[in-house]
């Protein structure tokens, strides 16, 4: 298999370190380099305003970098790359460089590899907003930074690096040259004007008569403002260099110049003898005459025959030329179609990816409204259960409404809600865990106690009842009652294990009866305010208050005294949870949502 680039040697004008992979791409395909590079790369006029923008990556919406090189200077001064800052590129080398360095999120042109190509990217359309840090060489154009100003961005330019003038002397390019040079590699229009300003005119005479490859049209056409004849446009990177160099000499040939054949030797007149008489000289010289003119004859028709082969070839040559002319206007007029054609493709695709683009915004739009409604009315749920939790301890009301904001949540299968819902299921099952306590319903026995009180009746009340109806059984007695009283009057029968009940004026029985109303209803209290002590305190001096001064053998002061007892069996002081983790995770999923509809 031939190999188009074998002992071919090519000029390489790149600087030092971006020329590795393209000389070794040419030695592989046998080809030679010849080191030039006309372009120096130094450090950064000021180096601390490069520090300073590199600690503040985390303020930026994108990073842009011009050139492999700002990828490398940036490179060796950043440990770690932010991980959520994307990073615009140009060219197939440079998004190399940046995937090396970390950076996950890269934008790069699929086609154009230059500023433009970049400009053309869907995610480089809508910049309103957007902080943008542009890290380039000393100079360079200005429509990067100009075009993402005028879409809104507002743009920090930091000059990463520097470009120099070339090292390299006149008198070392020239002994490059000596050798032969089959074409000049240039990438860079600076690296144009660099190279033809070492020369010297037969330098200068020598370049613009050799064959340029560019790797961008703007520097072919630097390339012709310099005198240069021929100039073929490659693709781009050094794999498509390389490539179009191997394309060019491929189909390239050198036409044979036909060589004439060598015309005869003409033989030399033999000497003549001295005729002995004179007719025999003259037969000599009419001999000598004849073989004179017919080897001159023969001699013109050789000439016209050679005379002929050369134009006939020459007419060849002149046709295939002609053919090749039409040929290369017939190519060159289907590629200016094919030009125009591509052309408006491109635009309608952007037209298309414009549409597409403020589609997707518009529904970005619509679904980040419901999704910021949906996480307003789940923070207003939570913090209103956790609420109502804390105050009445109603747990069954906490849980029907944590269940009904998990359903919602179900129907919006979006990952910003997944940590919402994994908070609201620990929280469902902390609440589930919960033994259950009707504080609403001790609360209501408590206030239904304290309004009986009043008609529940005192120990003193119960005594002098039985007095009146013992004279009237004694009265039916007769003689035996008139017996029973007198011995009643003289003897007195009292338990001394039981104190007798006080007498009670009437406005001391309505205090005391206030007094255990008032017990109640600080039980009460004690219960909403989880004060376990507090409430059993007050439900013990109610049921001794109870016992000393009202009747116990009446079953109204029986059935209160049994229902404290099972209020005191209550144990209003457990530990309810605040819904606070579903809370936060919901208030940070909404501040996501807000800040996303910001950028």
């Amino acid at each position: 298999m031939t190999r188009p680039l074998a002992r071919r040697r090519f000029l390489v004008t790149r600087p030092e370190n971006q020329s590795d992979r393209l000389t070794a791409l040419l030695l592989e395909a046998g080809a030679e380099p010849l080191l030039a590079p006309m372009i120096a790369i130094g450090e950064a006029a000021e180096p601390a305003a490069l520090d300073a923008a590199l600690m503040r990556l985390d303020d930026y919406d994108l990073a842009v970098f011009i050139s492999p090189t700002a990828l490398d200077q940036v490179g060796a001064r950043v440990q770690r790359w932010p991980t959520e800052l994307p990073a615009a590129v140009i060219g197939p080398a440079s998004r190399e460089r940046a995937h090396e360095l970390g950076i996950l999120d890269v934008i790069s042109p699929d086609s154009r590899f230059d500023s433009e190509g970049l400009l053309e990217h869907p995610a480089m359309q809508r910049m309103e907003g957007r902080r943008v840090v542009l890290f380039r060489g000393n100079g360079g154009r200005e429509l990067l930074a100009e075009t993402l100003a005028a879409r809104g961005a507002k743009v920090d330019i930091v000059e990463a690096y520097r470009r120099l003038p070339p090292t390299m002397a006149r008198e070392e390019l020239a002994t490059l040259l000596a050798g032969g040079c089959d074409g000049v590699i240039v990438t860079s229009s600076e690296a144009v004007q660099n190279l033809f300003s070492l020369c010297d005119e037969p330098l200068t005479d020598l370049l613009r008569s050799t064959l340029f490859f560019a790797s961008h049209p703007a520097i072919a056409e630097a390339a012709r403002r310099n005198g240069v004849s021929s100039v073929f446009t490659t693709a781009a990177g050094d794999t498509g260099i390389v490539a179009s160099l191997s394309e060019c000499f491929a189909g390239s040939h050198v036409a044979a110049t036909p060589t004439p054949p060598p015309l005869p030797a003409m033989e030399p007149p033999r000497k003549a003898v001295r005729p002995r008489s004179t007719g025999q000289w003259r037969w000599a010289l009419g001999g000598a005459a004849i073989a004179i003119g017919v080897s001159l004859a023969w001699q013109h028709l050789q000439r016209q025959d050679m005379q002929a082969e050369m134009d006939r070839q020459l007419s060849q040559l002149e046709g295939r030329l002609g053919l090749l002319s039409a040929g290369e206007r017939r190519d060159g007029g289907r590629m200016s179609q094919l030009d125009a054609r591509l052309a408006t493709i491109d635009h309608r695709i952007g037209e298309l990816q414009a549409r597409q683009d403020d589609q997707q915004a518009l529904y970005g739009a619509i679904m980040g409204d419901q999704e910021e409604t949906l996480l307003a009315d789940a923070e207003l749920t939570l913090s209103l259960a956790s609420q109502q939790l804390q105050l009445t301890g109603n747990v069954g009301a906490a849980l029907a409404a944590l269940y009904r904001l998990d359903e919602r949540l179900a129907g919006h299968d979006q990952p910003r809600l997944l940590p919402l819902r994994r908070a609201l299921a620990r929280d469902l099952d902390a609440l589930k865990r919960m033994p259950w306590i009707d504080y609403v319903g001790l609360s209501a026995r408590l206030d239904s106690l304290a309004g009986g009180i009043d008609k529940l009746p005192l120990a003193v009340d119960a005594k002098s009842t039985e007095d009146q109806v013992q004279p009237e059984a004694d009265k039916r007695k007769g003689l035996l009652g008139d017996l029973s009283r007198a011995l009643g009057a003289l003897v007195e029968i009292r338990r001394i294990d039981q104190p007798d009940p006080v007498l009670l004026a009437p406005e001391q029985a309505v205090y005391l009866r206030e007094q255990i109303k008032l017990r109640l209803l600080n039980a009460r209290l004690a219960l909403l305010q989880r004060d376990e002590i507090t409430f059993r305190r007050d439900l013990q001096a109610a049921d001794g208050t109870l016992r000393k001064h009202f009747d116990t053998r009446s079953k109204p002061v029986v059935a209160t005294l049994a229902t404290l007892r099972e209020l005191q069996a209550a144990q209003p002081a457990q530990m309810l949870p605040s819904l606070s983790d579903s809370l936060n995770a919901a208030r940070d999923a909404r501040r996501k949502v807000s800040r996303e509809e910001g950028k």
